[in-house]
This record gives structure tokens, sequence and C-alpha cells, in this order.
């Protein structure tokens, strides 16, 4: 997931729901929403499985702050078989969605949620409006930054969308990466504010969508993974 996140065009969620640990995770970070958190020790040690969390998000981190350089050496190196990869995972995922997850006739029964998901993500995908984030002034950098990284959670915690797409589409994509690599929290933390916030908005949305509308849900998702794989090819280089 932290490899996928680093990489437009694919979304961390993606991987995630590959391999079977979407829906925990959400429920999880959902736990969190101001709506419903109580912070009581014997509800946090009920709702969070810390054998299944903190792996998973040392993983990521570690793949996020580590594999910067191998993502850049695979794109630098092996692009087009890099792009053929991730493609190919994102076929796989929207397979699984659709046959494994649930019976095809389900899926079948929701079409339009599918065609939707597709022009969503390919509409974003094929969007040639890129900001130029450094033409704005420093304290527009700053809300920009915020505004960035509540979108780039939000992409991410959706199947399809890639966060860090949403990052190169803002123009802030370079820097982030390279304040990763120098580790420079001071320019991160308005992108973390930002993160944080859709943290503690998003994940409960999406679980609400869930206990409504599952089957219909799933369709969709797989249409934004479907429709995102144009962006590998467009955004990645």
């Amino acid at each position: 997931m932290g490899l996928a996140e680093i990489t437009p065009g694919i979304s961390g969620a993606t991987i995630a729901g590959l391999f079977n640990v979407y829906n925990e995770f959400v429920k999880i970070i959902s736990f969190f929403s101001p709506s419903q958190f109580i912070f009581s020790f014997e509800k946090i040690r009920e709702k969070i499985n810390l054998g299944f969390l903190v792996p998973l998000i040392l993983g990521m981190f570690n793949a996020i702050f580590l594999a910067v350089n191998l993502i850049n050496y695979l794109i630098t190196n092996f692009l087009y078989e890099f792009k053929i990869l991730l493609s190919i995972i994102m076929i796989l995922a929207v397979l699984k969605n659709c046959l494994l997850d649930q019976k095809l006739i389900v899926s079948g029964k929701f079409p339009f949620h599918f065609l939707f998901g597709i022009l969503i993500a390919f509409c974003i995908s094929l969007t040639l409006i890129e900001f130029s984030y450094s033409n704005f002034a420093s304290p527009l950098k700053i809300l920009f930054l915020v505004f960035a990284g509540f979108l780039s959670f939000a992409a991410f915690i959706l199947p399809g969308i890639s966060g860090s797409l949403v990052l190169v589409l803002l123009g802030v994509y370079q820097e982030v990466i390279i304040s990763l690599k120098n580790f420079d929290f001071l320019y991160l933390s308005p992108l973390i504010l930002g993160l944080l916030i859709s943290f503690l908005i998003v994940p409960n949305e999406i679980i609400k969508g869930f206990k409504k509308n599952e089957n219909s849900l799933r369709v969709f998702f797989s249409g934004l993974i479907s429709g995102s794989i144009p962006s590998v090819w467009l955004h990645l280089n």
C-alpha cells in the first residue's frame, strides 16, 4: 500500500482490496471519526486490532520512506515494464472485486455504477490541468498543501484513484517526494494537517456507504480502478 501511494496512477486502497485488508483497515480508522470516537481504553481495545493495524502501518511507512529511490529506479530503468505490472495489478483487483468478493450475477446488477466510476477516474486521468504550485505566495502555499493533503488521503482511501496522482495534478508531487527523501517534516507539516483532517472525516463516510450499499459500492470502486489505468500510462514518467 505504501509503494502504491508514492506511485502516481495506482491507489493504496486498490492494493488493500487485493490483499483482503481494505474493509478491516477502513473500519479501524473510521473509529477515530469525531462523530463516533469515545476515549475509552475498553472501546479502543474492542475496536482496534493492533495486531492487524501496527504491522500494516509500519509496512506502509517503511515503503514510503525507504522505497522512494526504488520507485525512481524502476521508473528510470524499467518504466514500460513497471507500467504493465501496475496495470495488471489493477485489472486483477477489478476481477477480484466483481467475480470473487461477490458473484458476477450480483455485480452485473450495477452496470451504471461501474460506468460512473470509470467516467470519474477516466476524466481525472485524462485531465490536462496541472496547478503551478511554485507560483503561489507563501501563505497560499500553506493552505494549498493542506488542501492537497486532504484530497490525497481521500484518494488514498478510495480504491482506484491514486493519492500521488492527485499530488501530481496539484503540482506538488515533486516537492513532496523530495521532502520525504530529505525528511523535511517542516515543509510537510501543512500536508500532514490536511491528511489528518481527511483521516477524521472520510473513512467514516465510506463505512456508512458500505453498510447501505456494499455490493453497488464495490462495483463503483471497480469502475474507479478501471478508469484509473490510463493514468498509469499518462502520468507515470
